[in-house]
């Protein structure tokens, strides 16, 4: 038979695409809509000028600490959200600041314990008519 091999090491620092459980921002996304609409009230105004509704999809890495690291904004063909804001506006540049600078997150937890891995994060705003 075959030797079965103990998991390697290195295999707990590889980032993770899916998981058990998201990461989750501090307060859950109560918090975090509180949190990003605060952000978008703060910028309102270059929004407005702007003239976008439509979502962004934030993607970054949330780590076994919850520090927040290689935040972007991801491309429409990527996101694949309807109505979709890609990299370059306004508010894929106000979403992409309010996760780096935010608060750490609650880490992503996968057969139990804390990981390293990818969120995605939608931002959707609305031009009030």
């Amino acid at each position: 038979g075959g030797v079965v091999e103990a998991p390697k090491e290195d295999d707990y620092d590889k980032v993770f695409q899916k998981v058990e459980i998201d990461a989750e921002f501090p307060g859950g996304t109560a918090g975090w809509t509180r949190y990003v609409t605060r952000e978008i009230e703060r910028n309102i105004d270059e929004l407005q000028d702007e003239g976008k509704s439509g979502t962004v999809v934030i993607l970054f890495i949330v780590d076994k600490e919850g520090a927040v690291s290689e935040v972007r904004a991801m491309s429409c063909g990527e996101a694949g959200v309807p109505n979709c804001l890609g990299p370059g506006t306004k508010l894929a540049e106000i979403a992409t600041s309010a996760i780096r600078k935010g608060p750490k997150w609650k880490p992503a937890v996968q057969n139990g314990r804390q990981v390293k891995a990818y969120r995605r994060q939608p931002v959707t705003f609305q031009l009030a008519e």
